[in-house]
C-alpha cells in the first residue's frame, strides 16, 4: 500500500467541504399574507432559555401584528414531537421553534 507523505510544517492543507448534490428541492411552505388574526405556534424544544427566546419572539411579532394569537407547545424531549403535537402544530398558520442553551 502506498501512503502519501505526511505534510511538512510549511504545508497548508485545504479541504473543500462539498457534500453530495441533491437532485430535488422541497417546496417552501406558503407564507400567510399577514400574521394579524393568525394562530402562531411557539414550539419549545426543551433546551434551556428557549422559553425566554420564544417570549421575546412573541413580543416582537405582536408589535407588528397585534391581533396575532399564540399557542405554546413543549416537546417531551429535544429529539422529536409526538404525532398528537404535530397534528396540533399543523392547525397553526405559522410555527416558530428555537434551540436554546
Amino acid at each position: 500500500m502506498n501512503t502519501p507523505n505526511p505534510p511538512s510544517a510549511s504545508t497548508l492543507l485545504v479541504y473543500e467541504p462539498l457534500g453530495h448534490a441533491i437532485d430535488h428541492q422541497d417546496a417552501l411552505a406558503q407564507r400567510p399574507a399577514t400574521l394579524n388574526g393568525a394562530v402562531i405556534g411557539l414550539l419549545n424544544n426543551t433546551k434551556d432559555l428557549v422559553d425566554s427566546l420564544l417570549e421575546e419572539v412573541k413580543t416582537l411579532i405582536l408589535q407588528d401584528f397585534p391581533q396575532a394569537q399564540f399557542r405554546f407547545f413543549r416537546k417531551q424531549s429535544v429529539s422529536g414531537a409526538s404525532a398528537f403535537m404535530l397534528e396540533e402544530l399543523a392547525q397553526c398558520q405559522a410555527v416558530v421553534t428555537a434551540v436554546g442553551d
